[in-house]
């Protein structure tokens, strides 16, 4: 869509979505630049935005959380100041709404308030609209927590709850990870969600498992260092068998999914023609080219959520060893450096996937955690060049015509 065409305004910084057709052509361009075309079709937290773009509604937090979110898409990449001008006073209009509309008790199970909630989230996502430091994602995503906890996992029976379900449980596993808390919706009664889910997909197998790894991050801790005695190692022990069913069990989902099919290769990077392009460094000679957008971003996530798990179970494996110092970690349950760092570094070779169009703006949005876990990585192990590799992807602009 090209805003050289736009009708001329009332005002040249004001552009209003009330008239239908304008919105409609309004989401149609935002659903064109920020979903992935090869992953609209299928079933996964992704279809939350295709639903809420079609979705009729007369909830006025959701109306201008919707019209904001495709304003400041096509604003950021037309670089259009009228545009996203305007997005930000729609999104500044749909919190004042929201806050309204959530001081009413029938909000609290009113499915189109929990929509404008995660459409909030991605607004969120955009440097034009984001509050400082990340606190308002932080907070949309604490709220959406908050209004399903309310509600109660017997409460989530109709087709846009299941998908704001989903939504919100993506969102939770990213944030639950960097503040090292367990997650509401990890919990037993919301993870039986999955027994009358029709169709379980990879993302949605995947994240039932993955949403219990920020509790044991929360459990480890919150372990005593000075207190060794025999009540220690039993909660570490505790903690370790946890952690090794969910290990054993992502593996085993892992396995499976290469089983039916390869789902990526090794290229050189240059292939990556627009990330080649634009970034020189060439610290990481090769990377991964999966199917799909979704493909890519799950086997991110998989190699974090790995990442956090493995260094969690050396550290207590470590934790143990102080206080029964004969205590050594069977072969099978010993973490390498080497193991860790291969994580780190399969999650970095996801960027340059990311990057190209084909990944659309869900390709900026889904680099952010591999990015931010390797930096800590690297910049622990002071590892100078693969830590300059990450500042350099990170200073890169990454536009999408």
């Amino acid at each position: 869509m090209d805003t050289a065409s736009l009708p001329p305004l009332a005002s040249a910084h004001v552009v209003s979505l009330e008239s239908g057709a304008y919105r409609t052509m309004f989401r149609n361009a935002f659903l064109e630049l920020h979903v992935p075309k090869t992953d609209r079709v299928q079933r996964h937290y992704l279809s939350l935005l295709e639903t809420c773009m079609d979705l009729s509604t007369s909830q006025p937090s959701l109306l201008c959380g919707l019209d904001a979110l495709s304003l400041v898409q096509l604003g950021s990449v037309e670089n259009d100041r009228r545009l996203i001008e305007s997005a930000r006073q729609n999104y500044t209009k749909a919190l004042t709404e929201l806050r309204s509309v959530l001081s009413t008790q029938q909000a609290l199970h009113d499915d189109h308030v929990l929509a404008a909630v995660m459409i909030m989230k991605y607004c969120e996502l955009y440097t034009e609209l984001a509050s400082p430091k990340g606190v308002g994602w932080a907070g949309h995503v604490c709220a959406a927590q908050r209004l399903l906890t309310v509600r109660g996992p017997a409460l989530v029976r109709s087709d846009l709850s299941m998908e704001l379900y989903a939504n919100a449980r993506q969102s939770a596993l990213c944030y639950s990870l960097v503040d090292r808390k367990a997650c509401a919706l990890a919990q037993p009664g919301w993870r039986a969600i999955g027994n009358r889910t029709r169709v379980k997909d990879k993302s949605f197998i995947f994240h039932e498992l993955a949403l219990q790894i920020p509790g044991l991050l929360e459990q480890h801790d919150g372990l005593d260092i000075q207190h060794h005695d025999q009540d220690q190692v039993t909660q570490i022990d505790v903690i370790l068998a946890k952690a090794a069913a969910i290990e054993q069990d992502l593996r085993a989902w892992l396995l499976h999914w290469a089983t039916d099919e390869p789902q990526y290769e090794t290229r050189p990077v240059d292939d990556f023609s627009t990330f080649a392009t634009q970034c020189s460094d060439r610290t990481f000679s090769t990377a991964f080219a999966f199917g799909n957008f979704m493909a890519a971003y799950l086997h991110s996530m998989y190699w974090i959520c790995m990442y956090f798990l493995r260094i969690t179970i050396r550290a207590l494996h470590a934790a143990r060893a102080v206080v029964i110092p004969s205590s050594r970690p069977h072969a099978n349950q010993q973490v390498s450096e080497e193991e860790i760092l291969e994580y780190v570094f399969n999650a970095c070779r996801c960027i340059p996937y990311f990057c190209e169009p084909a990944s659309s703006t869900m390709g900026c949005i889904g680099m952010f955690l591999p990015l931010r876990t390797a930096a800590f990585y690297f910049v622990g192990a002071s590892m100078v060049g693969p830590a300059e590799w990450i500042g350099n992807v990170d200073e890169l602009e990454w536009r999408r015509k």
